[in-house]
C-alpha cells in the first residue's frame, strides 16, 4: 500500500505531522552508526506504545518548501 493510499482511507484531514527540525532534542551523526535523533511529542503514552501510531517519512526539503511557497502564496 502507498502511503498516499493509507492517508486517504484513514482521512487527510485526521492525520497530523511533527517536523523532526522542530521537536529534535538531540541530533548526532557518526559514520559508524549513522544519525541519531531524540525528539519530543506532546502524544500520550500507555501500555502499548504512545496512544496514536507515529510514522517517519523522509522527503525533499527543497520540494516540500517548493509545495508550502505555493500552497501560502494563494492564501495571502
Amino acid at each position: 500500500m502507498k502511503l498516499s493510499d493509507l492517508i486517504a482511507q484513514y482521512g487527510d484531514d485526521r492525520v497530523a505531522f511533527q517536523n523532526l527540525d522542530q521537536c529534535a532534542t538531540d541530533l548526532n551523526y557518526t559514520a559508524k552508526s549513522g544519525t541519531k535523533i531524540t525528539f519530543g511529542t506532546e502524544e500520550p503514552l500507555d501500555l502499548k506504545g504512545t496512544k496514536k501510531l507515529g510514522l517517519v517519512v523522509w522527503l525533499d526539503r527543497d520540494r516540500v518548501a517548493e509545495i508550502v511557497a505555493k500552497g501560502s502564496a494563494g492564501h495571502d
